[in-house]
């Protein structure tokens, strides 16, 4: 599963903007398959994906307080949330477990305790094996959700 479908169906099931979300969501040339050597299918599968998303209204753009951030979804009386999406590449699944904490650590601040923050990626037990590495304490210690997503749902470690 790519990263642009991880963030489709991540909106779908977790963050509908039906339901009073309002949504950010980030893309970069190579998640639309535009950049470097990409598999076949995936420039139609994101441009799927993105016409999906601009069609519920989300923000495609970077976040004008969060910057780069995944996907950013705020709604009234929940708070926000900021998420980074891993998708299946070809990179190792550790280093990319590893890349997105290191980058949700680097985005937080301590003037604001009301966020939490979240990874996603497939819902595969590659990708479950890897985000069963992070100890419950640290993920309570930083208010991270680890969120497993497929188009059958979200999954929380």
């Amino acid at each position: 599963m790519y990263q642009l479908e991880v963030k489709r169906w991540l909106v779908y099931y977790r963050f509908p903007v039906e339901s009073g979300w309002d949504l950010t969501v980030d893309i970069d040339a190579m998640e639309r398959g535009n950049k470097g050597q990409q598999p076949a299918d995936k420039q139609a599968i994101a441009t799927e994906c993105e016409s999906w998303l601009r069609a519920k209204g989300i923000k495609i753009i970077g976040h004008p307080v969060y910057g780069r951030v995944d996907l950013v979804a705020y709604k009234e009386d929940v708070g926000t949330v900021l998420v980074e999406v891993e998708g299946d590449t070809s990179r190792q699944k550790e280093q990319a477990m590893y890349s997105a904490l290191g980058q949700i650590v680097l985005s937080m601040s301590d003037s604001t305790p009301e966020i939490t923050y979240a990874l996603a990626v497939p819902d595969n037990p590659t990708w479950e094996k890897q985000l069963r590495k992070v100890p419950d304490r640290i993920k309570r210690l930083l208010c991270l959700q680890l969120w497993l997503v497929s188009e059958n749902g979200v999954r929380t470690v």
